[in-house]
């Protein structure tokens, strides 16, 4: 190769930029419509903050512990007193006459009569059940031939403690544990969601910013093979290479065009991937393009496989949702032990008791008054005290017995589960730790490949101004450099990825970002 010839190739592999707009055009529209659009570039943080806020997923997953928590607020209605009131006017009469099943029948009388009674009850929550309760009662009318009136009021309590079965722990109380532990577990998943959601807007950011920057190098490298053919076109008319060297030029830019429009749908995927998991803000937005605004950089860290494990069985909520599940087999377990005793209850009562009655010959009017029952009844002139107790037990206690024995495989379920999801645990994070680790080796290759691409192509070039190598080899090693910064931005995206995915086996993906979710 002359001198003449070989100044004449290099000022045209200088002309990077002397390109014209005519064969950048079709490459490059899609670019064109990028600018054209409202832009906005958005940094890691911000996108978190704003998928904490909007993620469709996770404003689900928050109205879980709204709907256990009035369920536990239901529960807690076992606990409510319930009030009875009732009350009847009467007019009976009655002619006599002997009945041999009820001699009281024998008398003549007719009366008008009023009735009313209230009664409040309940449950507490050691067991015991309640009864306040009032009566009163007015009547009115002849009988047997006499005139006669009368009030009564009568007020009690009525106790009932249970001290066998139903003592420690009953149905009701039973309910309102249960549903204290699906509040539990409800909140726990909304931090499970939280941190899928911010592992899932991490994933997406990095492909993003990887397809960008993957798209700015394949462009660079479209530019770079057209400065070429330009080149050897150039040399052409010169006369110190063919037009098969143009073919060959041509060929490698077609195939640079179209790893730049694979590019170009790529950060379309990604963008679109990211507006999902960012939730309505961005979801349907298609006047505005989104662009990461943070550089895809690959920070070293140290990684410690046990610490990890550690932390990750000690803080994923989803494993402590399944030892509140635990929990709550341990407490059906002990209402069903509960239930295999037989019912032994103590009974108590006091009661109080006023009346006043009068009974006067026609034409005198008795002259009854509600004053004195109620005076009688508020001296306690007529108490009522009782004391006793309830046993009963069935025979056999076959169903008890099949309950309990079921609510102990229950709850050995319910602790294997628990162990097998402590193993899954583990080798998720043993998988992301290797992984990450991986990952961080594979940059620091890359790098170094890519900056050995660099040099080869420079030496290369030096080799072609010198008339020892063909278009051909620096075709070839162009080509080597761009896969090399490919697989560069690759391994830093996959790295950061991992990290992500590392955190968030190990639950400190929150703890990370200094984020405390809060459940109302």
């Amino acid at each position: 190769m002359s001198p003449l010839a070989c100044h004449s190739f290099l000022s045209g592999l200088l002309l990077a930029g002397v390109v014209s707009l005519s064969s950048l055009a079709p490459v490059f529209a899609n670019a064109a419509d990028t600018n054209g659009a409202n832009v906005r570039p958005l940094r890691l943080e911000e996108c978190i903050f704003t998928a904490l806020r909007q993620n469709r997923q996770l404003q689900i997953e928050r109205l879980t512990p709204v709907i256990a928590r009035s369920q536990l607020s239901s529960a807690y209605g076992y606990y409510d007193p319930i009030f009875l009131a009732d009350a009847y006017a009467q007019d009976s009469e009655d002619p006599g006459g002997f009945d041999p099943t009820d001699f009281s029948r024998d008398a003549v009388y007719g009366a008008d009569s009023e009735t009313a009674h209230a009664d409040l009850t309940g449950f507490l929550p050691w067991g015991m059940s309640y009864s306040v309760f009032g009566n009163y009662a007015h009547s009115d009318g002849v009988r047997n031939g006499l005139n006669f009136e009368s009030y009564t009021s009568r007020a009690g309590v009525m106790l009932r403690q249970r001290l066998l079965r139903d003592f420690w722990i009953d149905a009701g109380r039973l309910t309102i544990q249960i549903n204290k532990r699906n509040l539990a577990i409800t909140e726990l998943g909304v931090h499970y969601v939280a941190m899928d959601v911010v592992n899932r807007v991490q994933q997406a950011y990095y492909e993003l910013a990887f397809a960008e920057q993957n798209l700015r190098e394949q462009r660079e490298f479209y530019k770079l093979r057209e400065a070429l053919l330009n080149s050897v076109r150039q040399r052409i008319e010169a006369g110190t290479l063919t037009v098969l060297d143009e073919r060959l030029a041509e060929s490698r830019l077609a195939t640079v065009a179209a790893a730049v429009a694979e590019a170009e749908n790529a950060v379309h995927l990604a963008e679109n991937e990211l507006r999902l998991v960012l939730g309505a803000a961005w979801t349907n937005a298609a006047d505005s393009r989104l662009s990461a605004a943070d550089p895809l950089v690959a920070v070293p860290q140290q990684f410690n496989l046990q610490n990890s494990w550690q932390y990750g069985l000690a803080k994923r909520p989803d494993l402590a949702q399944l030892r509140e599940e635990v929990a709550k087999a341990n407490f059906d377990l002990r209402f069903r032990r509960n239930q295999l005793f037989p019912t032994f209850d103590i009974v108590a009562s006091h009661s109080r008791k006023g009346s006043s009655t009068e009974q006067l010959s026609p034409p005198a009017r008795p002259n009854a008054s509600f004053d004195r029952a109620w005076g009688q009844l508020e001296n306690n002139d007529g108490p009522t005290d009782q004391i006793g107790f309830i046993f009963s037990i069935p025979l056999g206690l076959s169903a008890e017995r099949a309950n309990f024995r079921a609510s102990k495989s229950l709850k050995e379920q319910a602790e294997l589960r628990v162990k097998q999801y402590e193993e899954i645990v583990m080798r998720e994070i043993s998988d992301a730790h290797h992984t990450a680790r991986t990952h961080l080796q594979r940059v620091m290759l890359t790098r170094r490949a890519r900056e050995l691409a660099e040099s080869a192509l420079e030496a290369e070039n030096q080799k072609l101004i010198g008339g020892k190598s063909t278009v051909f080899f620096v075709l070839e090693l162009q080509s080597d450099l761009a896969a090399a910064r490919a697989a560069e931005l690759r391994a830093q995206a996959d790295y950061n990825r991992a990290r992500s995915q590392l955190q968030f086996a190990e639950g400190s993906l929150l703890e990370h970002w200094r984020m405390t979710i809060e459940v109302k």
